[in-house]
């Protein structure tokens, strides 16, 4: 699947918040993503017809590889995805003589998120990317 698909296959599974300022736009690493060593490529390409598949990276791990990033020491089923969610609103609202609050649109569409989700540890939770906001410059003639 190509990350076009896959991207438009969670925003059919999440859609948006009521007021669409909060959307699924992908899913995220966690702690990272798994990074791919030669140790890995050479498995698959020895044992595995060249597939280098879920099945390919776990049977690897049997023989000596590992997660390529620095210091890492987590199996492949260790690193888990969490959704990364476009935040075109704040995520916080100041109410009055009181701390900040989670923006309550936020709140109920990340509820709704969890319903949708197949399994109690199919993702590993929520990732948030502020949308960027562009400022013209406007004429400097």
């Amino acid at each position: 699947m190509s990350k076009t698909e896959h991207q438009d296959v969670l925003k059919a599974r999440f859609g948006a918040s009521k007021f669409d300022n909060f959307v699924v736009i992908d899913t995220i690493g966690v702690p990272h993503s798994y990074c791919i060593t030669p140790k890995h490529v050479v498995y698959a390409s020895e044992h595995c017809s060249g597939m280098l598949d879920r099945d390919a990276i776990m049977q690897s791990e049997h023989h000596g590889a590992k997660c390529g990033m620095h210091g890492c020491t987590l199996p492949y089923d260790k690193h888990e995805q969490a959704l990364l969610i476009l935040c075109k609103a704040p995520m916080h609202i100041s109410v009055k003589g009181r701390e900040r609050e989670v923006n309550k649109e936020l709140h109920e569409y990340l509820l709704a998120c969890k319903e949708k989700f197949t399994s109690a540890t199919e993702f590993a939770g929520f990732a948030f990317k502020e949308a960027i906001t562009r400022v013209s410059s406007g004429d400097h003639s």
